[in-house]
């Protein structure tokens, strides 16, 4: 069992009253957690941007998503998803979870953004709320039940300091072809923006072409009845939105040379792909201790046991496909605020990929994350 020196990842200064003091601080200085911020329950997003004008450097805040766009998430972009709920077990109390979303895309400066926002609202709200990290396509089951439309993965994103928005246009141009698709595993459907052309079709999956004034829908030879209906229930909502104001046709023949020309003309259709399907690799679930009673946080391996879930420490639980951060109750306020910060700089170093999730726990919280005690 090793000990990994905290020192080495220049994360030495975290924890400390300065440190948390400026976190408190920068909190409250922040426009968007207004007051009322996580007092009734709903969803509310936000999008990590420049807030700099051209010439000067990069600096990055966060604005509000807006409410219409709930649900779609530019893979360029990192975003912050606070989700308020009536506590179950009854009384006025409301349970908050912190979700920061994370793109594929997304630079390196903008998901380090929403990691420490992400902080920054769990400080303004008292440190109680559970904290995911989402990353697109990965993406827990709790953060995906709050859109129950499902979720649609848009190209581009907003400019940033390293990245500049593709050539298509965020709000006006609505000329884009969707893929349909559905895990096996899960309820929720997923939208992905592919390329316009017929090359992107598949015989798996169902596919919206949206082209302003009509509204497509194609489906593959062996695609499900739900991903039908889900594009269906998508073709129609775009016409609510638009007021009516344009056509849904669905299920296109092969004879619509309207459709086949907005693709650059008929091709021959791809089999069908597992891009929906999770291909998971085996891995050695590994437990870890955080602590500072030597003065300096170090991080230590234990044997997956649940008897080491001891109040006065802080787990770390690498599971594989989830990392997940276990907070004692009796466990150091330096152990406590570190945790989330500690695993970002360290899942390389436990082995991880990039794109895998973590959430964090706290000591009574267990009933609301389940997957967690399975993990034991």
């Amino acid at each position: 069992m090793g000990e990994l020196p905290i020192e080495e990842t220049n994360l030495g200064g975290i924890g400390s009253d300065e440190d948390k003091a400026a976190r408190e601080a920068a909190a409250k200085m922040e426009f968007q957690w207004d007051a009322g911020v996580g007092s009734t329950p709903g969803v509310q997003i936000w999008r990590v941007e420049n807030t700099r004008t051209e010439n000067d450097a990069p600096d990055f805040g966060i604005n509000a998503w807006p409410k219409k766009k709930y649900g779609k998430f530019h893979r360029g972009d990192s975003y912050i998803v606070l989700v308020t709920t009536k506590d179950p077990d009854g009384g006025d109390k409301l349970l908050n979870d912190i979700h920061f979303w994370i793109g594929s895309e997304s630079s390196q400066d903008e998901y380090g953004v929403a990691a420490y926002k992400a902080v920054e609202l769990d400080d303004l709200l008292g440190g109680e709320p559970m904290q995911y990290r989402e990353t697109e396509g990965k993406e827990s089951q709790t953060f995906l039940s709050c859109f129950p439309e499902g979720i649609s993965y848009l190209e581009g994103g907003v400019d940033s300091g390293f990245r500049k928005v593709s050539d298509l246009e965020e709000d006006n141009d609505t000329r884009h072809l969707y893929r349909v698709c559905k895990k096996p595993s899960e309820r929720t459907t997923r939208c992905y923006q592919v390329p316009l052309k017929c090359s992107s079709l598949n015989d798996g999956d169902a596919f919206l072409l949206d082209d302003d004034d009509k509204i497509y829908t194609w489906f593959g030879n062996s695609v499900s009845a739900f991903e039908k209906s889900k594009s269906a229930t998508m073709a129609h909502n775009i016409k609510q939105n638009r007021l009516g104001n344009c056509e849904c046709i669905l299920d296109v023949e092969d004879d619509n040379e309207d459709f086949w020309q907005l693709l650059g003309g008929k091709g021959k259709i791809k089999p069908a792909v597992e891009g929906c399907v999770e291909n998971e690799d085996p891995v050695v679930k590994k437990m870890y201790i955080v602590s500072d009673t030597s003065g300096a946080t170090k991080v230590k391996e234990v044997p997956l046991e649940k008897s080491n879930l001891e109040s006065y420490h802080v787990c770390i639980v690498d599971a594989g496909k989830n990392v997940y951060v276990w907070i004692g109750n009796l466990s150091s306020k330096g152990e406590k605020q570190q945790a989330m910060l500690i695993v970002n700089r360290y899942i390389k170093s436990m082995g991880r990929a990039n794109e895998t999730c973590i959430t964090r726990v706290t000591e009574g919280q267990e009933r609301r994350c389940r997957s967690f005690l399975k993990e034991f």
